[in-house]
């Protein structure tokens, strides 16, 4: 039995070893094979494309031959496995040219990739605002590159603004500019002066609604002009700062064209955005204007089916100086200051934004003013109300403006024959503006404001359920922190070389919710790709929006101590626990020179906010009457005033209100059509008689 087990092993062993001392064949190699490839594309949209390449029996790896063929844009291999691309460029027309190669590591093959590029629009790449490169956009000097609105990404992701309809209330609009026209809703505009559909203002000197139409919404890849920031959103004007050639309107601004303009009736209640590139300043507090606030809160709470709507405002440009009453205003060592090359005022703005109240409005996202070069625009007013900053340039001459649509023809407008050589770009000699059609001295919180605007279109229509609440948590919670190290401001109490230092401005502060405030910038400046990326993916629950009744202080007698940082404060005990949204104050004091004085508001988490900075434009006191009890101005009188440093914070606690009088020196301003330094005689007290905050938000979670 045992043999037989064996005989059958052995011939097993000898069957599989049949054959054994044969030779297989060696594997053949197939090398790869690749195929040409054109692919089209458009100016800023990003292409997405795959090369053309494979292997019979392998991977096989892509990769582009030589990267400096590459000259129009940005070609990136996203997969090297799969050859899949993404290709970008600021081109308007041509014709990109690469060679790639397959490899399977033994074999490669190569083939052509062509990329057509057609459509765009020609001044996209003087736009410092929408894609900073360090252009110079017309004027002397260049800007910063990296410092813009970071509009790429979105526009590159196919959100345009589409489906949001923004109101310019202007000098008008020249609804038939051929780079707005295909914007403009058809007979959605109104003329309040003729009562017809066009809102083209009568002077052809006046573009200054034009120009801001075209920052937000100027068409987009039409071959012709610049862009705007969202450039399919929808274009209505109002001529709400024109002005009757014929004498019969005497006044356009009326509170009748106020509600026909700003959404309060059907001319414009379709409006999801409301851009006023304009405002006042005016040298003495002032409380609101009831009727025009009712409209405001209605509009931007109710509208859209409840979604409400966003008033954009600029906030002034009175840094240095202002204009009202017909003549310039300016801090006593304008003249004095600029001969010795130093900063007026102390370097504090002479027009803070919260001296005039319909930018202390909470329904008024107030904007600021950058530059290319990423700091604040030498104008720009600036306060604790400011909620946000956009570019807004310097004069277009000496350093970059924006660059953006104008009145058409050499005769109209700003780009005008005469204009010639303050800007090469004016005057119809420049291949890019042989028409007169655009402008590149643009500038002002008049140009912050649209560029705002069109960031608003475009996060409404990344993502139309948002409401008016939802739009301020995006802008607050994804703005840039700009101008990151910029230092405190301070000023002096008194002459002596040891004096105390009271900080007016403070730097870059983080309050207790962990969101960033400055008071040039607000939250920061408008980041259009993180905005739209985070409407598209907002999970956010604000909750039920809630405005408080004004919580009041008692009558008070509390004396200001005249140049002392003690000063005068008073706190109020708040019980109600909402997530603020904004705080606004009412105050009441004493004071025969207001420009002395700074006020503060303190959380109870401890963040400070200086609402009113001192040495401000507050000075008619120098000029009033003060036997004439209607012109006499005594201090403050319920004088409102916004800050938006306490987002997310909680109202639960004690609040916190101080006055400090930084000044008991000299003092004096000038007032343009008054001959002479105007002198304010210094009053060594004054005296803190009352106070009352309100708070808008919702109920804490």
């Amino acid at each position: 039995m045992r043999k037989s087990l064996v005989a059958i092993s052995i011939t097993a062993a000898m069957l599989a070893g049949c054959g054994s001392d044969s030779i297989a064949p060696e594997k053949v190699n197939t090398p790869p094979v690749s195929a040409d490839v054109t692919f089209n594309t458009t100016q800023s949209i990003m292409l997405s494309g795959q090369l053309d390449g494979k292997d019979a029996e392998d991977k096989v790896l892509f990769s582009i031959v030589n990267a400096s063929d590459i000259k129009l844009g940005t070609l990136t291999l996203v997969d090297a496995a799969s050859g899949k691309f993404t290709y970008l460029t600021d081109a308007t027309e041509g014709k990109e040219v690469v060679q790639f190669k397959v490899t399977d590591g033994k074999a490669d093959s190569t083939s052509t990739l062509t990329i057509d590029i057609k459509g765009g629009d020609p001044l996209y790449v003087h736009q410092w605002h929408l894609n900073n490169s360090g252009q110079s956009s017309f004027a002397i000097n260049r800007g910063k590159a990296g410092e813009d609105m970071n509009v790429a990404g979105a526009i590159a992701s196919k959100t345009f603004g589409e489906g949001i309809t923004v109101a310019v209330v202007d000098d008008g609009l020249e609804i038939a500019h051929p780079d707005l026209k295909n914007n403009v809703v058809s007979g959605g505009s109104y003329n309040l002066i003729t009562g017809t559909i066009d809102p083209t203002p009568f002077s052809g000197g006046a573009s200054h609604g034009t120009a801001v139409g075209g920052i937000i919404a100027s068409e987009g890849w039409n071959d012709i002009g610049g862009r705007g920031v969202a450039p399919k959103a929808k274009l209505i004007g109002f001529n709400f700062l024109d002005s009757d050639p014929t004498g019969k309107v005497t006044s356009v601004q009326t509170f009748e064209n106020f509600v026909k303009s700003h959404g309060g009736n059907s001319l414009s209640d379709y409006a999801r955005v409301f851009n006023q590139s304009y405002g006042y300043s005016v040298p003495y507090p002032h409380g609101f204007d009831k009727d025009e606030l009712e409209v405001y809160a209605d509009v931007a709470t109710k509208s859209a089916d409840g979604k409400g709507a966003i008033f954009v405002k600029s906030a002034g440009n009175g840094y240095k100086y202002f204009r009202s009453a017909g003549t310039f205003w300016l801090p006593g060592d304008y003249f004095s200051a600029r001969t010795a090359g130093i900063p007026a005022n102390n370097g504090l703005p002479f027009h803070n934004s919260n001296m005039s109240t319909d930018n202390a409005n909470v329904y008024n996202l107030v904007v600021s003013a950058v530059n290319a070069k990423g700091e604040l625009s030498s104008y720009s007013s600036v306060g604790a109300n400011i909620f946000v900053t956009a570019p807004g340039g310097e004069y277009g001459e000496d350093n970059p403006a924006i660059v953006t649509t104008d009145r058409e023809g050499c005769t109209n407008g700003y780009a005008i024959t005469e204009d010639r050589p303050s800007t090469p770009f004016h005057g119809g000699l420049h291949p890019l503006n042989l028409d007169c059609n655009y402008t590149s001295t643009m500038n002002g919180t008049s140009s912050a404001a649209p560029n705002t605007s069109g960031a608003v279109a475009m996060i409404m229509s990344a993502n139309p359920a948002l409401t008016w609440r939802d739009v301020r948590h995006v802008l607050a919670t994804t703005a840039t922190k700009v101008d990151a190290e910029i230092k405190a401001k301070t000023v002096k109490l008194g002459t002596a070389e040891d004096a105390l230092e009271y900080t007016a401005i403070a730097g870059w502060e983080t309050n207790a919710a962990g969101l960033n405030f400055h008071n040039l910038y607000g939250f920061g400046r408008v980041d259009v790709s993180a905005a739209v990326k985070a409407a598209q993916e907002y999970k956010t629950v604000l909750g039920e929006y809630v405005v408080t009744d004004w919580a009041k202080s008692a009558d008070l007698t509390t004396a200001i101590p005249d140049q002392d940082l003690k000063g005068a404060s008073d706190k109020l005990a708040i019980e109600e626990d909402l997530i603020v949204e904004a705080v606004q104050i009412e105050l009441t004091a004493n004071h025969l020179r207001l420009p002395d004085l700074a006020v503060e508001l303190i959380s109870p988490a401890g963040t400070k906010s200086v609402i009113m900075t001192p040495y401000n434009g507050m000075v008619y006191q120098g000029v009033m009457d003060a036997t004439d009890p209607n012109d006499l101005v005594t201090g403050y009188d319920k004088t409102p005033m916004l800050s938006n440093a306490f987002y997310g914070e909680s109202t639960k606690g004690e609040w916190t209100l101080k006055v400090i009088d930084v000044n008991s020196g000299d003092y004096s301003f000038y007032k343009y059509d008054v001959a002479g330094a105007i002198t304010i005689p210094n009053e060594a007290n004054g005296e803190l008689k009352g106070w009352s905050i309100r708070f808008h938000g919702h109920k804490a979670s």
